[in-house]
């Protein structure tokens, strides 16, 4: 849901604009792979990477990957396509990382630089907020309603925190097409991966606890809307301060992430993976929130059985949290959708019409049903006439996000070739939990 401007009188700082410097929008860098750039010996392979530092004796460096691009020469039809891939490099601090990009700033170059989150690396609990470009307008509220929903799942006033804790460090983008930045609490401390997979799943299972009343429309859950589930994986890229967004050729100064702050005034806390035990807040065990918190408990317990139901496991199953939740059921009501005796674009053509229509401003819902749209595409490769009709019916669900892009879109969509992507299974899965009481029927018999 979008926010409107009557919601709030409340303006975006512009610390952002005033800060950046007046220069071109674009910048092209060069094509290809380089083995050198930003004073780094760069690899074309993660793996590669992480070999060459196996016997590093010392701190554990800083890995981070960049994106390049190449020209490609497809077989069949003759035509030339750029290709966006990644490559990997390490700073041996992150004095070091911010000492580089700090000096680029000084030189006016752009970079992409992101950080890599290893699964034993120590880690900040971090967010990445992305929405429609309204919702800059109440960019303020946002970070500090987030802030306080911090506070309240780590039971904040019980531990004696600070009326000022945990405080946030932003890192926001001008980027036109939508809102979009990242925050990192730098007090919020986790030893590891899976030290941080004990908290996330139940986080974010709990964002619809914080609903906001706009003027003129129902209550919502805008930090469910907002924050993307997908960036908590044990090999994360994470983007770093300053960094753009590499599209077509160009690194783009308007997707730039600038720091509106500092935690300590320490600009080391920019950074997701700069743990300074200094700053650390006590972290009970998640046992004990949810024993303290009835809320919690209740979004903990329904996450658990989600898990269970879906998958078999209680793994961090952010995919389960972040696609079944309560804020894409509709109103109880009878029905039937008979997929019985239908071809496949028919089934997937009636099951998207079904579903909530939230679920084209949820990020997670839109990649896997863009996963789906290419295994659909793929399967009716020589078919025109159906893929024409699977395109539709992406299109026609999709534009229910008032952010809607095309390009974006067939971005997205093109991702998923040589991925492993979901099916229709996934997809009745996904109608059936939207429309309680619906009865899906797919055999004639």
């Amino acid at each position: 849901r979008a926010w409107t401007a009557a919601g709030t009188t409340r303006q975006m700082s512009s610390q952002v604009a005033r800060n950046s410097k007046q220069r071109s929008s674009v910048w092209f860098p060069k094509r290809g792979f380089r083995a050198q750039e930003f004073g780094l010996d760069w690899f074309p392979r993660k793996d590669a990477l992480l070999e060459s530092i196996e016997s590093l004796a010392g701190p554990r460096p800083v890995l981070v990957s960049a994106a390049y691009e190449y020209e490609s020469n497809d077989k069949k039809s003759d035509a030339t396509a750029l290709k966006q891939v990644r490559k990997y490099a390490a700073f041996p601090s992150h004095q070091a990382f911010w000492n580089c990009i700090n000096q680029l700033e000084r030189q006016d170059q752009p970079q992409n630089l992101c950080e890599v989150l290893t699964e034993e690396q120590p880690r900040c609990l971090y967010f990445d907020l992305d929405g429609h470009p309204s919702y800059r307008v109440a960019h303020k509220d946002i970070i500090h309603w987030l802030q306080l929903f911090v506070r309240w799942f780590f039971s904040g006033d019980k531990l004696g925190w600070a009326q000022s804790e945990p405080e946030p460090v932003v890192l926001a983008s001008a980027e036109p097409s939508k809102y979009s930045c990242h925050v990192i609490f730098p007090q919020v401390q986790f030893q590891s991966y899976q030290h941080q997979c004990e908290y996330i799943p139940t986080l974010l299972a709990a964002l619809p606890t914080l609903a906001v009343d706009l003027e003129g429309a129902k209550s919502v859950p805008l930090l469910d809307l907002l924050v993307d589930r997908v960036p908590y994986t044990k090999f994360q890229l994470f983007r770093g301060p300053f960094a753009c967004k590499l599209k077509t050729g160009e690194l783009r100064f308007d997707t730039r992430l600038q720091p509106e702050g500092f935690y300590n005034n320490d600009q080391l806390t920019c950074f997701a993976g700069h743990v300074n035990p200094e700053y650390s807040l006590l972290l009970p065990p998640l046992s004990q929130l949810v024993e303290w918190n009835e809320d919690l408990k209740h979004h903990h317990s329904r996450q658990l059985n989600r898990a269970h139901n879906r998958s078999g496991s209680v793994s961090l199953a952010q995919n389960q949290a972040a696609l079944f939740q309560d804020c894409f059921l509709k109103p109880e009501q009878q029905g039937l959708l008979d997929l019985a005796g239908k071809t496949q674009v028919e089934q997937f053509e009636d099951c998207l019409e079904r579903l909530h229509p939230y679920r084209a401003s949820d990020w997670w819902s839109w990649f896997m049903i863009s996963g789906m749209t290419f295994r659909m595409l793929e399967t009716y490769g020589s078919d025109e006439t159906a893929r024409a009709r699977i395109w539709k019916a992406h299109v026609s669900w999709s534009k229910k996000y008032s952010g809607f892009d095309m390009d974006e879109n067939i971005d997205m969509v093109c991702r998923a070739q040589g991925k492993p992507v979901a099916g229709m299974p996934l997809l009745v899965k996904l109608v059936q939990h939207d429309n309680p009481g619906l009865e899906v029927r797919h055999s004639l018999f």
